[in-house]
């Protein structure tokens, strides 16, 4: 019987190859979209899940609040990963771990290594890593103990085997020996490294270990067997007053608002946006935004399914009313139909396949993953044909069910030819497709917009042939200031300056400061760092009020602080003038007020910000080049820097290029919003030029008819069209309340952003029509056209 069924499918759908080709086509993009999709969302919610012990796994956030100010941070300080281990039975162990990059030297190759962490020992017994060499248990015996990953050994080694008790120099002068070497880090860890060192050596891991106030290390706890972090969190506020609140001066816990959380290890990459300095994270709502679109236009193309079978059921009604008259049964029709469908899904499936395999390496390019499918392994495949299986099911059930209630006696008078039953389902069916193509156009515009938006926005200051050379390790640092002169002679470079501040990258030093006016106290959180003179030159920043620094005598130096507009907001202040902030224990005049300006993304508000001058201390070079001549000028600037430090590697960043790299994550989510808005639309537009095809082949006669009695073409590619851009308005009309209030939603991610504008829904409707016009039209144009006599002939 089931041979019979695919036989005669099979039959179908070779006899009707533009009916097989449009069904195929939109299936197997559909199937290809939806797969895709699901392939980048299985990845998002995969993080950190492989860790044995992942459920028991949590970090340590906290939400500080005072007075206007206010932290959320992932981070917490060195001395509460073992006090509250101590503290509280229910953790079982505790880690602590800090980011940052470090140079590394073996012989007479040097490299600076951009991702390293410093951890606990603890580590291993936390997260599972694959050793090459070494063991787990005994991976950090000392403070000079090193463990690489694979990646950074055969960059210093050119080997990985064979490294245990060899030399690495880190930071140029501290030798550590080789403990370990590990695989690379998959790229389903939130944590991203190619170097272990111990936490516990302050030279490498610059914190303090007894500093309570310090918020710059990453701290998990594991919690043993049984144990509940929601019962765990509502001990904490009594950690905060036993150990915390009297060092940040909250000594009678009613200042500040302290909150201690335990965040789930598997929500750390979708779920810490909101936290300080991981706002370029992994987002949750991009994960369901993407997996709705794989739905919906894996049902645009099943919609496609169902509205050609049913507009084919005309043409095979007296095939059904002859079965039906020989005897079938109206179950042995449904599963004849249901057949069809399975096996058009399976042959979509394959072409799904063929496609994937073709284009996953421009998903992965556009999407930043490196997404593969195993296509030898059992359950991948068992995947592959349950969901071809569902799909088949679900896109022919109503049909089935339609086409199998058709009556014999009336079918085979030909009365079936003249129903319209289904046309108000069908009707639905396309307002549905173009709604959500509408939407997507809309979002698509919207999100480019806002890409424009923050590419185009003025930042402050002017980053233009800005080059950022960084200074990581103490001899660099302590020839910055040679280095900064014999660069400044050069007749294409007009300014350089040095500061230990970070501009488009990572986070700066936070702490709180209090300034002083008419006998008044105020205390607000800032950025700060150290700069030099030029440091306002260089960057263009306008000074409001005052002076810049370089205004400022050799003599004063040490007392001179610029402030921004955000500070003098926040402090309420009219003007700078007698104003003071403590700083190293002194009351220091405040030397001028800048003009705000962002040190981040604008996913970030500008917060307040406080420059001091010092010049004895620079991790970046910042240098203002001509736009003349730039591969000569590089040239110049890099033989100065081997003259000034030989053998050390030259790096640089133009910082232009530093605020793009920040916007990456969000120029890919608009590249795949626009593939799949085309794609959708696409699809949208195969089902619409099917059912514009079967229309005008039931209205031959009519058409026929018309032209004898004088009908232009116009008049019938308007009759023709008419119906279906009614339908396709109606979707407009849906589709604009649906997309302002998503698009409003998907907007919030931003503190600065673009507004939503009547016209893109305008310009998405107007996109929506001219499409569905043209492939109205191509079907109309061509029925239009057809001699009448042809048409009539048989009557």
């Amino acid at each position: 019987m089931l041979k019979n069924y695919f036989k005669i499918a099979w039959r179908n759908l070779v006899r009707n190859k533009t009916y097989s080709f449009l069904i195929l086509s939109g299936l197997a993009t559909g199937m290809t979209c939806a797969v895709a999709l699901w392939l980048y969302v299985q990845n998002e919610l995969s993080y950190d899940r492989y860790h044995q012990r992942a459920g028991d796994i949590y970090r340590v956030n906290l939400n500080i609040k005072w007075e206007s100010n206010e932290y959320k941070l992932g981070l917490a300080s060195a001395p509460f990963a073992n006090t509250l281990q101590q503290e509280y039975p229910e953790i079982q162990n505790s880690l602590r771990v800090k980011k940052g990059e470090q140079l590394f030297r073996v012989g007479n190759k040097s490299l600076n290594a951009k991702e390293i962490i410093c951890a606990d020992s603890t580590l291993f017994s936390f997260f599972d890593y694959t050793f090459i060499e070494g063991n787990p248990r005994t991976a950090l015996p000392t403070k000079n103990s090193a463990i690489l990953t694979e990646k950074l050994a055969l960059a210093l080694f050119n080997k990985t085997t064979g490294l245990i008790g060899k030399t690495v120099v880190v930071k140029d002068d501290i030798p550590f020996a080789i403990s370990a070497v590990i695989r690379n880090p998959p790229g389903n860890h939130h944590l991203k490294f190619d170097a272990v060192l111990p936490y516990t050596n302050e030279d490498i891991s610059r914190v303090r270990l007894d500093k309570w106030d310090g918020f710059n290390t990453l701290t998990y706890v594991l919690l043993r067997k049984g144990s509940r972090a929601a019962q765990l969190e509502r001990k904490l506020p009594a950690f905060y007053k036993k150990y915390i609140a009297e060092v940040i001066g909250d000594t009678d816990g009613t200042k500040v608002k302290f909150a201690m959380s335990l965040q789930p290890l598997t929500d750390i990459h979708l779920k810490s946006s909101h936290l300080m300095g991981e706002e370029n994270g992994g987002n949750l709502n991009y994960v369901y935004t993407f997996s709705v679109i794989g739905f919906f236009i894996l049902l645009i193309a099943i919609v496609n399914y169902v509205n050609l079978s049913t507009a084919k059921s005309a043409g095979r009604a007296r095939e059904i009313g002859v079965r039906k008259a020989v005897g079938s049964r109206w179950s042995q029709l449904v599963g004849q139909f249901l057949a069809e469908s399975v096996l058009t899904t399976f042959l979509a499936l394959l072409i799904s396949m063929l496609l994937l395999n073709a284009l996953l390496p421009f998903f992965n390019q556009i999407s930043g993953k490196t997404l593969a499918i195993d296509f030898s392994n059992i359950t991948t495949i068992g995947f592959f044909v349950g969901f071809a299986l569902l799909t088949g099911l679900l896109s022919g059930l109503y049909p089935a069910l339609i086409l199998s209630r058709f009556k014999p006696a009336l079918v085979l008078k030909g009365a079936a030819e003249k129903a319209g039953k289904g046309i108000l389902f069908r009707q639905s069916l396309v307002v549905f497709q173009f709604f959500i193509s509408m939407v997507m156009i809309a979002g698509t515009i919207t999100v480019y917009r806002q890409l424009h938006f923050m590419r185009d926005t003025k930042l402050g200051f002017n980053q233009q042939q800005v080059i950022v050379i960084p200074l990581k390790n103490q001899s660099l640092q302590q020839t910055a200031t040679v280095l900064r002169s014999k660069i400044l002679q050069s007749p294409s470079v007009s300014h350089a300056s040095l500061t230990n501040g970070s501009i488009g990258n990572q986070l700066n030093n936070k702490t709180t400061f209090s300034f002083y006016k008419r006998g008044g106290e105020q205390s607000i959180s800032s950025e700060y760092f150290d700069v030099d003179p030029d440091f306002t030159e260089v960057l263009q920043i306008h000074v409001v009020e005052g002076s810049s620094f370089s205004a400022v005598p050799d003599r004063d130096s040490s007392n001179a602080i610029l402030i921004n507009q955000a500070v003098m907001k926040r402090l309420g202040w009219k003007s700078y003038k007698d104003g003071l902030v403590e700083l190293d224990a002194q009351k220091v005049p405040v030397t001028g007020v800048i003009s705000d300006f962002h040190l981040r993304s604008l996913h970030n508000r500008i917060e307040p910000l406080i420059l001091v001058l010092k010049k004895e201390k620079a991790d970046n070079l910042l240098v203002k080049v001509s736009e003349d001549n730039m591969a000569a000028t590089l040239h110049y600037i890099e033989s100065t820097f081997h003259e000034v430090n030989p053998g050390q590697p030259f790096e640089y960043d133009f910082l232009d290029q530093a605020f793009a790299k920040q916007y990456r994550s969000d120029e890919q989510k608009g590249h795949l919003f626009l593939v799949f808005s085309a794609i959708a639309v696409i699809i949208a537009c195969l089902g619409l030029f099917g059912l514009a095809t079967f229309t005008a082949e039931q209205r031959t006669k009519e058409i026929g008819v018309r032209k004898v009695l004088g009908a232009s073409v116009a008049s019938i590619v308007s009759l023709l069209s008419k119906d279906f851009l009614k339908l396709v308005l109606i979707a407009i009309v849906i589709a604009v309340p649906a997309g302002w209030y998503w698009m409003r939603i998907w907007l919030q991610d931003f503190a600065y952003k673009t507004s939503v504008d009547w016209w893109i829904f305008a310009l998405a409707g107007l996109l929506s029509l001219v499409v569905a016009i043209i492939t109205i039209s191509f079907q109309s144009i061509k029925a239009a056209l057809t001699n009448p006599v042809a048409s009539l002939k048989s009557e």
